[in-house]
C-alpha cells in the first residue's frame, strides 16, 4: 500500500490516467489537424493572391511601356531598346547621367529589353 491505496487500484488509476491521456492526446492531435488544415488553406489562399497580384503587376509594367514607346514616338524622341547585360553578364546601367539637382536629359528614351530576350537572360 502506497498513500492508501492497493496496487490493484494503483493500476487501475494509472489505466484511467493513461487512458484519459490517450482520449486527450486524439483531441489535440484532431485540432493540430484542422489548424495544419486550415493553415495549408491559407496558404494556397496567399499563392493564388501572389499570382494575381504579379498578373496585375506585368499588366500594369506593359502598359506603362507602350504608354512611354507610344509617347516618345508621338514627341519625336529616339527610342533605343536597352539590354543591360549586352557586354557581358554584369547589369549596366542606360548611359544618362543622373545627379541631384540637375535637370534630367530627356532627349532619348531607352526602353529595356524583357529578360528572356537578353544576351544573358539568367542574370537579368
Amino acid at each position: 500500500m502506497f498513500l492508501g491505496l492497493s496496487d490493484s487500484a494503483w493500476t487501475a488509476l494509472a489505466t484511467v490516467l493513461m487512458a484519459a491521456s490517450a482520449i486527450a492526446s486524439v483531441w489535440v492531435s484532431s485540432r493540430l489537424m484542422r489548424s495544419q488544415d486550415r493553415l495549408t488553406e491559407l496558404q494556397q489562399r496567399l499563392i493564388e493572391v501572389q499570382k494575381q497580384a504579379n498578373w496585375l503587376n506585368g499588366a500594369l509594367e506593359s502598359q506603362s511601356s507602350l504608354m512611354l514607346r507610344l509617347k516618345a514616338e508621338e514627341l519625336g524622341k529616339p527610342l533605343i531598346w536597352w539590354d543591360p547585360t549586352h557586354e557581358g553578364p554584369v547589369s549596366k546601367r542606360p548611359p544618362v547621367r543622373q545627379v541631384h539637382g540637375e535637370s534630367a536629359n530627356v532627349s532619348t528614351v531607352y526602353q529595356y529589353i524583357a529578360p528572356e530576350l537578353r544576351r544573358y537572360p539568367e542574370t537579368a
